[in-house]
């Protein structure tokens, strides 16, 4: 009996020490949206396959669908600054991902920011 409650007091610590760790997201600027870029995650054996492309991270920090069904292997279309415009690039040829914090102006994406690494905001693969 004391095993069982020493396992059951082990778990419920370890269950309330990974509650504190995770942090809330970010809340976007008004009128903007996060944006993955880059890799998503996915990984299909069939084409065609979003390998690379742009995803909007719902309020809740899970992933949406690609916007393209189609392996993107440039960025969009986008303005941003220099050093935004460079790691967002970079993030397309090296399969790295950035989240930026933004909003499309037609097929456009206007970049207010880049808000971190994909894999900070999403430590696991996304369900297929």
């Amino acid at each position: 009996m004391f095993r069982s409650i020493l396992a059951a007091a082990l778990i419920l610590t370890a269950t309330a020490a990974q509650a504190l760790d995770a942090e809330a997201l970010p809340v976007p600027a008004k009128g903007e949206q996060f944006w993955g870029l880059g890799s998503t995650g996915i990984d299909c054996v069939r084409l065609p396959c979003p390998w690379r492309g742009v995803f909007r991270i719902d309020p809740d920090g899970t992933r949406d669908r690609p916007l393209s069904r189609h392996d993107m292997t440039e960025a969009p279309p986008l303005t941003a600054d220099e050093a935004d415009r460079a790691r967002i690039e970079e993030a397309f040829a090296n399969d790295g991902c950035v989240v930026a914090e933004g909003h499309f102006e037609g097929e456009t994406l206007a970049v207010v920011r880049i808000a971190g690494e994909c894999h900070h905001w999403f430590p696991r693969r996304p369900a297929q």
